[in-house]
């Protein structure tokens, strides 16, 4: 079966005459331009013109992609970088973002954009090869604006997680708040109490607020650096031809979605792991027990972790010596060197093949950082997981890993000792969390769709049909008071608040007239 749907693949794709593709990709983190870079490749194997264009936001030579042409934007401005820098400094100490930080994020973005503006000449180079169809992410607007500036007639969404809610917002997908916590920065999962199901609604109210913040800062760049009608980004995002979302229909929260809304969550993961080359195929075979693999990803460097944090994490790897620990560290990192100097069941790396590892029969448990890349690939691949979040969506997914039943999450405030070694004896000596994760694996492995096929047979429709305005839901259109009856809501309240009133003045003069009445029925009587 798996043959001939390949097969079929191969020949939709030769029929299709080849698109002129962007994928507009701000070099935000290296999980970002990984996925986007995946999709690059996976539109040219189809046969499609693909450059990828990268506004040099945190500085790299990484792209991401095997084959597509890559163009960078480089030096646009240290604004980014800044912004890192701030957060770094209390990201372990917060829960989540403080006002200033979301504010500073829509500051960020709009002086980012305008950076890149100034720059039209690189623009116009662009615009050179008439592009078709548009990609950008869902993070920031301005790449919606790019595209539209460059005048490509269809754009395409690419979200690198779950559906942001100011996105769904501006699509007009409905969310739920009483069971969809939102994905930024929300540590709730789909069965609330009354005081989360008013938090998730606060949240929601927060990031809505800040997403007009920024998309109303940026719409302002257009206007004084391109066009002074240049539409507002907001409209120009709701009339996206598709959303590409970068999750799993069986691992994701469950809720309401749009036609044009697309899961393509695990593309570019092989089927089968690929078998380990020396050093990482001995490690392996390390640990009566097996192996257990952590990696905290890019974004938060093990360098960055309190010292306290890291002294628990090997204190701990070391009272579970019948198991391997393959344990990710940044290149700066001395004290974690320091503290596994002395453990026998701990390898420390800087490098290694994350998906290969994850597919190996003796891997036990991946503890990790909650992005979606790795939680996917963790499923994929049948591992359970234990999920440290530090920020963003990264919250909602543990607590999705938790409510699916492939894991447990340990918030980053309550690391110690204590806690790591009572999660993980749970984890490894409770089966039903490997029988969780290798069901959804299997369930993701056979399901009718590919994300692979998904992404290039829909870029192929749009490419020939355009933006697709049959798939716009009216409510794209609403202002906030319309798209939540606000007005209707007013008018019955105040409707049955007259009715109310006109009940209780009527029950006050029958009353009057009954005491009067009464009154003079006992002054006759006397």
């Amino acid at each position: 079966m798996r043959i001939r749907r390949r097969i079929l693949f191969a020949f939709i794709v030769t029929i299709v005459s080849g698109a002129n593709i962007l994928i507009y990709s701000p070099s935000y983190s290296k999980s970002h331009l990984l996925l986007n870079g995946r999709i690059a490749d996976t539109l040219s194997r189809a046969a499609h013109n693909v450059v990828m264009f990268i506004p040099e936001y945190a500085v790299t030579d990484y792209n991401g992609t095997q084959i597509a042409k890559t163009i960078y934007m480089r030096a646009i401005s240290d604004a980014f970088a800044h912004l890192l820098a701030r957060i770094s400094d209390t990201f372990f100490e917060s829960q989540i973002w403080a006002l200033q930080e979301m504010e500073g994020w829509a500051y960020t973005c709009s002086n980012m954009c305008e950076a890149i503006l100034h720059r039209k000449d690189e623009l116009e180079q662009l615009r050179k090869y008439k592009f078709d169809v548009g990609f950008s992410e869902q993070l920031d607007l301005c790449g919606a604006g790019i595209i539209r500036y460059l005048g490509i007639p269809t754009h395409i969404w690419l979200s690198s997680g779950p559906i942001y809610e100011s996105i769904g917002y501006l699509l007009g997908v409905p969310t739920p708040l009483s069971y969809v916590p939102i994905a930024e920065n929300a540590d709730l999962s789909v069965r609330m109490s009354f005081m989360e199901r008013a938090f998730n609604f606060y949240l929601w109210l927060r990031e809505i607020y800040f997403h007009r913040l920024e998309t109303n800062l940026s719409t302002e760049k257009f206007r004084q650096l391109v066009n002074a009608n240049f539409p507002h980004l907001r409209d120009i995002a709701a009339e996206s031809a598709l959303c590409f979302v970068y999750s799993d229909e069986f691992l994701d929260v469950t809720r309401p979605i749009l036609h044009k809304t697309v899961y393509v969550g695990g593309f570019g993961i092989s089927p089968q792991p690929s078998s380990l080359q020396e050093p990482f195929s001995s490690m392996m075979q390390k640990g009566n027990e097996g192996v257990i693999l952590m990696s905290f990803g890019t974004v938060v460097p093990s360098s960055s972790l309190p010292s306290n944090v890291r002294k628990d994490f090997f204190k701990v790897f070391a009272e579970f010596s019948d198991y391997h620990f393959l344990v990710r560290i940044s290149s700066d990192d001395e004290e974690s060197r320091q503290l596994a100097k002395y453990i026998r069941n701990v390898d420390l790396l800087e490098w290694m093949p994350q998906m290969d590892i994850l597919g190996h029969p003796r891997l036990r448990l991946f503890i990790m950082h909650g992005g979606q890349r790795g939680i996917l690939e963790s499923t994929i691949r049948g591992t359970p997981l234990l999920v440290v979040p530090f920020f963003v969506d990264q919250f909602r997914n543990a607590r999705n890993v938790e409510y699916r039943g492939i894991g447990l999450s340990l918030q980053k405030h309550e690391i110690n000792f204590e806690e790591l070694k009572k999660k993980l004896h749970e984890l490894l000596e409770n089966d039903k969390y490997s029988k969780a994760v290798r069901r959804l694996s299997s369930m993701i492995h056979n399901k009718p769709n590919k994300p692979e096929e998904q992404i290039v047979k829909w870029t192929n429709f749009v490419a020939e049909f355009g933006p697709l305005p049959e798939l716009t839901v009216e409510g794209a259109k609403f202002n906030f008071i319309k798209y939540f009856c606000l007005d209707v809501i007013l008018v019955v309240f105040l409707a049955l608040f007259a009715a109310l009133m006109t009940l209780i003045l009527a029950v006050r003069w029958v009353m009057a007239q009954f005491r009067s009445n009464v009154h003079n029925v006992s002054k006759k009587i006397a």
